[in-house]
């Protein structure tokens, strides 16, 4: 799971976007205080920050230089965001080392699209939800249970006891909240991460699905966006 950390020192700003990027399956940390966001970027060493240029202790700009010049965050990539479109501003942070610069009036769409390039990764092709409930899985006639921690109409992210490895079929049924229908899905293990010693995270891109089984699915996601 990437991990982002957002500094905004406008609080309602940075709950929108940390609820949106959350949305999207990234593990998200954030700050309103520009000093402080130096300090999270060397402790949860992200592997990107995003930086409101008009931040009251110092701009976007200014933190970002701070942070290339610390030998433990100079690796990690900085986006910097701003109100402004001047060409004063998008130099002065391209200067300082910025991966890019973003409009806010280009809207969270457009800045998912940078942040997926600065990360090398596709964009998702539908939206994540976070949830939380119990999965049966079946693996060659064995079966398991697992926890199901966010999910969309093309797959899920499921943690369990059990290790599964990439590229193996697991046949797997859940109740979603609110909804009689069972669901019944078949997928395919595309990732792997170790989470613990004793749990191990998976990310499942959906094969197969019934038609009643999507229908329930696309209700829940569309009473949780």
């Amino acid at each position: 799971m990437y991990k982002l950390l957002l500094a905004d020192d406008t609080k309602l700003t940075l709950a929108a976007e940390k609820a949106f990027f959350e949305a999207r399956n990234l593990k998200v940390f954030s700050t309103t205080s520009a000093l402080e966001a130096q300090t999270l970027a060397e402790v949860a060493q992200p592997d990107l920050v995003i930086l409101d240029y008009e931040m009251e202790e110092m701009t976007g700009d200014e933190v970002c230089r701070k942070l290339r010049a610390n030998e433990q965050t100079a690796h990690i990539p900085v986006l910097i965001l701003s109100s402004h479109d001047r060409a004063d501003i998008k130099e002065k942070c391209a200067q300082a080392g910025a991966a890019g610069f973003v409009r806010k009036t280009e809207g969270r769409e457009a800045l998912l699209e940078h942040v997926a390039r600065v990360l090398g990764v596709p964009r998702r092709r539908h939206v994540r939800v976070a949830c939380r409930f119990t999965v049966g899985i079946v693996d060659g006639g064995k079966s398991f249970a697992g926890a199901v921690e966010n999910i969309s109409e093309s797959g899920m992210f499921l943690t369990a006891d059990k290790r599964f490895a990439s590229g193996m079929a697991l046949r797997m049924a859940f109740s979603l909240p609110d909804l009689p229908v069972e669901v019944i899905v078949l997928g395919e293990v595309v990732r792997t991460e170790e989470l613990s010693d004793d749990s191990h995270g998976h990310g499942i891109q959906f094969l197969e699905i019934t038609p009643g089984s999507r229908d329930a699915l696309r209700q829940f996601l569309e009473k949780s966006i």
